[in-house]
């Protein structure tokens, strides 16, 4: 059974983004700098840097316009760790020069992948959001050097204060942004024309400017074909247990919901779970672009899903204190809660720790995995924390992974 996600009206002329006043001219930023020329300006890219034969590429994609490129970046910034994913799966990880957040790293999922030794972060990496990072001041990012900011510079505006001139700045005299954050949950808050893509779809707009779009097509076929087969043994939408995913801090429970569509919470969507909150009466995280409804236990009781869920969980080592990991624990001492001891969900050990939303390909498979074992474990086998299946436990071909990632001498086997 396909599950369709939610979608935007694609906008089709670049004439459309000149009609927008405000931070819509972001859209329209010359490109002059290291990344090249946006699709309104007719300069080409910087000659000291093209390719031998004098030939530059163009990529184009919802909010930054159209960058022109004379050869694949090999200076690269991040903010969100989706992004660092992407990196892993066209095999330019270790160019990462710097990265948002140091609570944002999992290398548990290519620990599984044989053949390899893949990290999701060089050892010298450089944590923006940390003090010496020195933030995502424009005085950081030139002193990075930076070949390409894969960060969506309509979210630079909202949450950095970052103005139209800035962005042009860093474009311009460092390297141009390359990033569409609010595909994660389908939610823009802002009255900029934005486009909403899949995970398969943005996935392919980073392969294209590192030209591997090759091998992000042979990981959408491994998603492809798992996703079909978990589909095919599913029963009835009805029969499904009612998943519930939140989040957990300070006594509260805050709601998410799969229904809205984008990456974020792609997998869950793609397997068919029946969301407890898809029917709207509760407001969920990203509702026209809030925090949604704050839940006590006894209004989660209410409701009293059959699986529960904490997504970002996989953060942090168990026993640490730190991360998503820390909350996921926090919760599980509610079993010792009079209250909390009455959720079917703990009654019958259906309480997970989820994944994160912040996945490119290589992450997206290993959670459609994750998710089918944690909601339909009758059918798929027990879902392990550790996450070291057995071969014959395993729902996709880890083998053909490491295939993607060491062929043409991308990485030695």
């Amino acid at each position: 059974m396909k599950v369709p996600e939610m979608r935007t009206i694609k906008l089709t002329t670049v004439a459309l983004i000149l009609l927008i006043g405000g931070l819509a001219g972001i859209l329209s930023m010359a490109r002059s700098g290291r990344g090249g020329t946006s699709v309104l300006h007719t300069s080409d890219a910087n000659p000291a840097r093209q390719e031998a034969d004098g030939k530059t590429y163009a990529v184009t994609m919802s909010p930054v316009g159209t960058v022109r490129f004379a050869h694949p970046p090999t200076r690269i910034v991040t903010q969100d760790a989706n992004y660092n994913d992407m990196l892993v799966a066209v095999g330019h990880e270790n160019k990462l020069v710097a990265t948002g957040y140091p609570n944002n790293v999992f290398d548990g999922f290519y620990a599984q992948i044989p053949g390899t030794s893949i990290v999701s972060l060089p050892p010298d990496v450089t944590f923006l959001s940390s003090a010496a990072g020195g933030g995502f001041d424009k005085e950081r990012l030139y002193s990075l050097h930076a070949d390409i900011h894969h960060i969506d510079p309509l979210q630079l505006a909202a949450s950095r204060g970052w103005s139209f001139a800035d962005v042009e700045e860093i474009a311009r005299n460092v390297g141009p942004f390359f990033a569409n954050r609010y595909s994660r949950d389908n939610a823009y808050p802002g009255k900029d024309p934005y486009e909403f893509y899949t995970l398969w779809e943005l996935s392919d707009k980073v392969g294209q400017v590192y030209r591997e779009e090759d091998r992000i097509a042979a990981f959408k076929a491994v998603g492809d074909k798992l996703i079909s087969d978990i589909q095919a043994k599913l029963p009835p939408l009805e029969m499904r247990p009612r998943v519930a995913l939140i989040y957990y801090g300070n006594g509260r429970v805050t709601p998410y919901s799969h229904s809205h569509g984008g990456f974020g919470q792609a997998q869950y969507a793609a397997i068919g779970a029946r969301d407890v909150f898809g029917d709207g009466k509760i407001a969920t995280y990203g509702d026209a672009g809030g925090r949604g409804t704050v839940l006590d236990i006894e209004g989660l009781l209410s409701i009293n899903p059959d699986v529960i869920i904490m997504p970002l969980a996989i953060y942090g080592k168990q026993g640490s204190g730190q991360g998503g990991r820390a909350a996921y624990e926090q919760f599980m001492k509610l079993q010792a809660d009079p209250l909390g001891r009455r959720l079917k969900a703990f009654q019958e050990r259906h309480v997970y720790p989820g994944g994160t939303p912040l996945q490119g390909p290589i992450f997206f498979l290993f959670q459609i995995e994750m998710a089918a074992k944690q909601i339909y474990p009758d059918i798929f086998g027990l879902y392990r924390d550790d996450q070291q299946y057995p071969p014959d436990e395993q729902l996709f071909d880890r083998g053909r992974i490491s295939e993607i990632l060491t062929r043409d001498g991308g990485r030695e086997k």
